[in-house]
């Protein structure tokens, strides 16, 4: 381990969620008491908090159960999605970052478990005795009400064309991954001193995606927890799901759903030009079969085979 004291920035970006809120940062609280109870170390948070134009009193109400700790909390226009309201809080974290050990980044309608600080210091414990350097380490979760559905964590590439992946599970070790989930997500401050932050490029999405891919391109390591040290329902459509309800859309109305960034077409897009260069041209024509003609999209992607598996598949 690095220090006797873990000075750690908590970033998160809320929109009336507020029960999933304060739920999420009193386990968080929890975990830090339960960690520092039973260690030779401290964990200590501070919390930036983007609060996206809330009107049911998240803030508030974040402001009672974080009474006795550092809170910065940043206003944010409404329009600010995920993407853009880490960034925000992130930005002001960095205002002070000769302070931090490490920034957190964590979804709040995550329920952290006792373990987490204990898996993720391990694993970045693992970091720099196997690589040499500190990286990025994501935290495996399950749903909330079954222990072995693995949510969110980290994933790895099947093929070398990257045309396919699978999620990992908990294992003896940390895993290293190819791409991570930001649901609970610890950054070692010398990963932001090389690379920066999550891109502006992104609005809503696959800000996480993109940098766990910058991260490994610059030499890093990206790895996932051992353990599982979150809960968080996996509540998005899948692939089949959305296909299926598109076709039911007239065309105008399945225009304004790719366009809305909470399922952004522009954010997934960017992200496959950004990285994965050589299959933009094909992933920009699927997109585009997708909205005009979904009913073709379908077809062909049974035919591929990319619905009703584990193994997950890019345009």
């Amino acid at each position: 381990m690095m220090a006797d004291t873990y000075n750690i920035a908590v970033l998160m970006t809320c929109y009336n969620r507020k029960d999933k809120t304060v739920l999420c940062l009193e386990k968080l609280i929890e975990a830090k008491e339960s960690y520092n109870a039973v260690n030779e170390g401290t964990v200590k948070l501070s919390l930036f908090l983007t609060d996206d134009a809330c009107t049911d009193g998240t803030s508030d109400a974040v402001r009672r159960i974080w009474a006795n700790q550092e809170l910065n909390i940043i206003l944010g226009n409404g329009s600010c999605y995920w993407a853009g309201g880490m960034r925000l809080a992130w930005n002001e974290a960095m205002r002070q970052k000769e302070k931090w050990d490490f920034y957190l980044l964590l979804n709040d309608d995550t329920i952290v478990c006792p373990n987490v600080f204990e898996e993720l210091l391990c694993t970045h414990s693992y970091a720099m005795s196997t690589f040499g350097k500190g990286g990025i380490y994501s935290g495996i979760t399950c749903s909330n009400n079954d222990r072995s559905r693995i949510t969110y964590g980290g994933d790895v590439f099947d093929t070398a064309a990257r045309g396919t992946w699978h999620r990992v599970g908990v294992s003896d070790t940390p895993q290293l991954v190819d791409m991570i989930n930001a649901n609970i997500l610890l950054v070692d401050v010398s990963v932001v001193e090389k690379i920066g932050i999550f891109p502006d490029v992104y609005v809503h999405g696959c800000a996480d995606t993109d940098y766990c891919m910058m991260v490994r391109r610059n030499g890093l390591p990206a790895l996932v927890t051992a353990n599982i040290c979150g809960m968080c329902d996996d509540d998005h459509l899948t692939k089949e799901e959305e296909i299926l309800m598109l076709m039911k859309m007239p065309y105008k109305e399945r225009c304004r759903y790719v366009s809305n960034p909470v399922h952004s077409d522009a954010d997934y897009l960017t992200m496959i030009k950004r990285n994965m260069p050589q299959k933009y041209p094909v992933s920009w024509f699927l997109r585009k079969l997708r909205l005009c003609f979904p009913a073709l999209y379908y077809r062909i992607n049974k035919i591929r085979g990319l619905y009703g598996t584990s193994k997950q598949v890019n345009e």
